[in-house]
């Protein structure tokens, strides 16, 4: 016969109550009490019927995390979101969708379904047309700007983040600043060319055009990107690469080419990753960590749960051994 809670309750010395709010993380219940329950959870050998608690409580307890890539910028978001689920008491289930909007539609199906309570949306495939009308389902909260009413998005403007580093690059001495960056179609990359021409125009300087540096990802684009800055004469002065996988990329192919960095070139990533911190590389910090942190406020906030408010989010120049002194 199985396990139910009043067995629990038994075997502790509580009441069924009790038992219940440990199970489902509500109210308060003393350290040592708890306890109690945890340890003759786990001798009775106890597993909640989640179905059950479905129907009584109209919730899973279980958020969604949908992306089309699980990459470098990706994983800090998805830690400090799980995290945080994890202390309100909700799990998380994350689905990689590698881009296909079938896979990705199905992720959606379960919010309708009510097998998720809500879903951290990080990279998309499918148009938005198509994801609004799962708002009827449930919650749903975005790393995208989006203007549609009902999708709160934690999402910060990289026009921004790229002055700061284009002023920064100016301010060291450097002229000829070169920007590489990833998807086209991304609205940070949008931003960021937009801030880039704004820049030069703003300092009368000829800007290098956007098209030949797009979709820089992997090591062979940036080879590409090296091989380039090698056959100009005069050469780029500064360059802002569009992650920190691609500045450390840089940095190792440029020094392998014989350039001295930052003396002959300035680097400058973006996102503070560890990889920035490892090779003292020059970055933009914008808060990546307190993207999924807010993602997760935001779902408990629609939820009508107790939450802290969302913490603002601001760029701030993390000055390393990549760039020369101001």
């Amino acid at each position: 016969m199985a396990t139910t809670i009043q067995d629990i309750a038994k075997h502790a010395g509580v009441s069924s109550a009790t038992v219940s709010r440990v199970i489902n993380t509500s109210g308060y219940v003393g350290s040592e009490t708890r306890r109690k329950v945890e340890n003759a959870i786990r001798e009775l050998n106890y597993a909640p019927n989640k179905h059950a608690q479905l129907l009584r409580t109209g919730e899973t307890k279980n958020f969604g995390i949908v992306s089309t890539q699980f990459n470098e910028t990706a994983v800090p978001r998805i830690n400090s979101f799980i995290a945080a689920a994890h202390s309100a008491g909700y799990t998380t289930t994350l689905f990689i969708t590698n881009g296909d909007q079938r896979r990705e539609r199905e992720a959606f199906d379960l919010l309708r379904a009510k097998e998720l309570d809500g879903i951290f949306l990080i990279y998309r495939a499918n148009d938005w047309e198509v994801l609004e009308k799962y708002l009827e389902d449930g919650p749903i909260v975005t790393l995208h700007n989006v203007d549609t009413p009902g999708i709160p998005s934690v999402f910060i403007d990289h026009y921004e983040g790229n002055q700061l580093a284009l002023s920064y690059a100016w301010d060291t001495g450097c002229r000829r600043i070169l920007n590489v960056y990833g998807t086209p179609t991304g609205l940070n990359t949008t931003r960021r060319i937009e801030a880039y021409l704004d820049f030069c125009a703003s300092k009368d300087v000829e800007s290098y055009p956007s098209d030949p540096f797009l979709r820089i990802f992997s090591a062979d684009d940036v080879e590409h990107v090296v091989d380039w800055i090698e056959g100009q004469s005069p050469r780029p002065d500064a360059v802002i690469a569009h992650s920190d996988n691609i500045a450390a990329l840089l940095v190792s192919r440029l020094q392998k080419r014989g350039f001295n960095i930052p003396e002959d070139l300035s680097i400058i990533g973006f996102d503070n990753l560890f990889v920035s911190e490892v090779m003292d590389m020059t970055t933009v910090d914008y808060g990546i960590e307190e993207q999924g942190r807010n993602a997760c406020r935001s779902l408990l906030k629609q939820l009508g749960k107790a939450s802290e408010g969302l913490t603002p989010l601001t760029f701030r120049l993390i000055k390393r051994g990549t760039t020369k002194d101001s």
